[in-house]
């Protein structure tokens, strides 16, 4: 029997679009109009005979079929991209310099980087941590991931990744709560922040959720240091997907409700312009710029998982 393959194009196009949590950021991304991702996306949904997307006033929600064939998509293209990556950067030498924020070091960077280090025994990485803006540091460094609202100007880059908010709390702090509503359980408990308040306050007007008459809030200038009080019981946080996952995942943090809400900021993978000469800089940037994309990286050296 002939195997009945889904359209590539309208899956390439979904999959940017579900990544990314925009049609017209996936436009971008591809190159195309906001209607031709449109058309690609239908003309999937037809394949499939069902919707993959809820169209909402905070940006794209997958359905639960739209949830599976992402999953797939973003694994067969991780697969397709590993394939170069296999033979690329082999007898790559140097030092690189990476400066990201705390909380995209220790949940999103650390755990994946010895995908590149393996295949580049050679390549020394010197880490960064960056709670603060600090422009003059991205000419100074080989590479830098910015949490922000636009690309820093004067770089080179790329929109790493879109990321969504949810509150979440550790499951001890929630476990005697009952029945208790969400809400209810955000006035009950103290208030966790990132840098100032706002980002809270901004996520409560987008859910609707009045945040008035909480007992307390502390304020971290280190999100990374946030996330450890919050799995220690200290209080309910902001957390950002897909930097949590992980967490979430080995149910050390639960979430309070069930919608993620977009992030106001999103991260770029920035260089300086013009990049890097050396060699082992262009290598570790493609890739992490492949990683994030495909959600996986490629596959693991030789086998490994």
């Amino acid at each position: 029997m002939t195997r009945r393959l889904p359209p590539l194009y309208p899956l390439r196009a979904f999959e940017a679009a579900a990544r990314l949590g925009s049609i017209s950021a996936a436009g971008r991304e591809l190159s195309l109009t906001q209607s031709a991702v449109s058309h690609e996306v239908k003309a999937l949904e037809t394949y499939f005979g069902t919707a993959l997307f809820r169209r909402t006033r905070s940006g794209l929600v997958l359905t639960r079929h739209g949830q599976r064939v992402f999953a797939v998509a973003q694994s067969a293209f991780a697969d397709l991209s590993g394939l170069g990556w296999e033979s690329e950067g082999r007898d790559v030498a140097g030092t690189v310099t990476i400066a990201a924020p705390p909380l995209f070091c220790a949940h999103w960077l650390l755990p994946r980087l010895d995908r590149v280090a393996w295949a580049n025994p050679d390549v020394a990485f010197r880490i960064l941590n960056v709670t603060v803006d600090r422009p003059e540091l991205l000419r100074e460094v080989d590479i830098a991931v910015v949490w922000g609202e636009r690309m820093p100007t004067g770089c080179d880059g790329v929109t790493l990744m879109s990321a969504t908010q949810m509150p979440v709390a550790s499951p001890a702090l929630i476990a005697g709560a009952g029945d208790a509503e969400p809400e209810e359980l955000l006035r009950q408990h103290r208030i966790l922040h990132e840098g100032t308040t706002d980002m809270w306050r901004g996520w409560c007007e987008r859910a609707g959720v009045d945040l008035a008459g909480t007992p307390s809030e502390w304020v971290f200038d280190d999100p990374a240091l946030m996330i450890e009080a919050c799995t220690r019981g200290h209080g309910i946080a902001l957390g950002t997907l897909p930097l949590i996952e992980g967490l979430l995942s080995e149910g050390r943090l639960v979430a309070l409700f069930r919608q993620a809400l977009p992030a106001p900021f999103q991260y770029f993978l920035t260089r300086p312009d013009p990049p890097p000469a050396g060699r082992a800089a262009s290598i570790v940037f493609d890739w992490l710029k492949t990683y994030a994309r495909s959600g996986k990286g490629g596959p693991a050296p030789n086998g490994r998982t």
